[in-house]
């Protein structure tokens, strides 16, 4: 359950996903984060299972397929810095920027206190 996501957010990839394959530690940070951040997030990815992440050319062991990372589009540098500093505060561990979203994940199998570039 989530204060500010819905299911249909979550369903976007093949075999179908949902809020409920998110973990529920990550769902709780991302509603601190909204919340603290005062804008919408609009998620471009979120769970993907690991069949999916393969066929993309990708491990298939990321925190996306763990339910502890999501992709939040970001189009002004000013909404940059609300959701990352958001983000941070709500406990976020593992930061990517790009041009066009933010990276979070909360993983503990990976590297902890990272902020990387795309």
């Amino acid at each position: 359950m989530s204060k500010y996501f819905q299911d249909s957010e979550f369903n976007r990839c093949s075999p179908a996903c949902s809020i409920d394959d998110m973990h529920p530690e990550t769902l709780k940070r991302l509603d601190q984060a909204r919340e603290h951040a005062g804008i919408p997030f609009v998620l471009s990815s979120a769970y993907r299972s690991p069949a999916h992440d393969k066929s993309k050319g990708r491990s298939g062991t990321g925190a996306h397929t763990m339910g502890r990372a999501v992709d939040i589009r970001c189009n002004t540098s000013a909404n940059r810095w609300k959701i990352v500093s958001a983000l941070i505060a709500a406990g976020f561990t593992r930061i990517g920027i790009a041009n066009t979203f933010i990276h979070a994940d909360d993983s503990p199998k990976h590297a902890q206190s990272v902020i990387w570039t795309y």
